[in-house]
């Protein structure tokens, strides 16, 4: 082979290793698909980089956006994702901190509600172990420092849309089991 050839051969190689290095790294949570990494946005604590017992401030200052409400102990966002789908977050604290998280994923096309559904139990399944069946929903059970057991449920409530073509609604819930107090 040429010296020039060589050379060629060798420029293309840095080029294309110079390219590659320069995508963006993915998340840990792109394989999980692009509705969970929006809505989750950290795979560090229970949800969004939040646990239960954070306090509100803490939440003020790393949730992303102005709150759509806000008042002493509750906050509420609302967010849109890719294709139209968008989801709402509700966050509610007590003297020990935050207590509880509610969120409604809304997916434009019910026709993928179940794929949606499914990422969100994976993940889950993934980082807290098996779920629980209880009358429909997805449970998970977490420890938390401040509450003991924490439940995680997650259920798929697109069939509380009675009109045609309304989107998908996927609830989750993450709350203290007051049983286990």
């Amino acid at each position: 082979m040429s010296f020039k050839r060589k050379t060629q051969t060798l420029f293309s190689i840095i080029i294309i290793l110079f390219i590659s290095s320069c995508s963006e790294p993915k998340s840990a949570l792109s394989k999980y698909g692009p509705e969970l990494e929006g809505v989750m946005r950290s795979d560090f604590g229970t949800f969004r980089g939040f646990n239960l017992g954070d306090k509100m401030d803490t939440v003020l200052v790393k949730e992303s956006g102005k709150g759509i409400d806000a008042d002493e102990g509750y906050l509420y966002y609302e967010f849109k994702l890719q294709d139209s789908n968008s989801y709402n977050i509700s966050y509610s604290f007590d003297d020990a901190g935050l207590n509880e998280i509610q969120s409604d994923i809304y997916i434009q096309n019910p026709s993928n509600t179940e794929k949606v559904f499914n990422s969100f139990k994976s993940y889950f399944d993934d980082h807290f172990g098996a779920n629980e069946n209880h009358q429909g929903f997805m449970v998970w059970t977490v420890k938390s420092e401040k509450y003991g057991d924490v439940r995680i449920n997650l259920s798929d409530e697109s069939a509380d849309f009675t009109i045609p073509g309304s989107p998908g609604k996927i609830a989750l819930w993450i709350y203290p089991d007051k049983n286990n107090q």
